[in-house]
């Protein structure tokens, strides 16, 4: 499988999801996500505890529940709403329908080095967290009827996420996966 389909491996197999999403359109209908109203606004109250470490800790459970989600091609994973709105969630499940339609799953761990910077709003309050990446997802490989699918570029990618609180939990908000090789 080549293109959009192979692309869509990660947001580190799931990381060629994004990239390939990101990079061109798909003709498939947009997948439905099990949230039933849309995510609360963002919250400008304060969060208990770092918000460094709170925002990196919501990024790295957002990649765990993908990996989750991917080994199934679960598009309808309900975890990634506790982690992911907006148009990170709408990337991630995207990707996972894609990969549903395909045949393809995902197995392995990707390896993450997220860097928080976080942003202070009016106030003082922290109200935005970007985090930069560099995914390594060589050992985190698409499949198709139970075999490594060939040809994979497992070439590290260039993560940038950002990261707004909802009732004071974080959620990544936007997400972009560079393409192989970006860092």
């Amino acid at each position: 499988m080549r293109g959009a389909g192979r692309t869509i491996r990660f947001v580190l197999a799931g990381w060629l999801v994004l990239a390939a999403i990101t990079a061109c359109g798909s003709s498939a209908p947009e997948p439905q996500h099990s949230q039933a109203t849309p995510p609360p606004a963002p919250s400008s109250a304060p969060a208990s505890g770092n918000p460094q470490a709170l925002a990196r800790q919501a990024y790295l459970r957002m990649w765990q529940a993908y990996v989750v989600a991917a080994r199934t091609a679960d598009y309808q994973a309900p975890s990634l709403d506790h982690y992911a709105a907006d148009g990170a969630l709408s990337t991630l499940t995207h990707g996972l329908y894609q990969e549903h339609q395909q045949g393809n799953i995902t197995l392995g761990q990707p390896v993450l080095h997220p860097a928080v910077t976080v942003v202070k709003g009016s106030g003082g309050d922290v109200t935005q967290a970007d985090i930069t990446d560099c995914a390594d997802s060589s050992h985190w490989l698409n499949y198709h009827g139970g075999k490594p699918i060939a040809g994979q570029d497992l070439r590290r990618r260039y993560i940038i996420a950002r990261l707004q609180r909802f009732d004071g939990t974080w959620k990544v908000t936007y997400l972009n996966v560079g393409k192989a090789g970006t860092c």
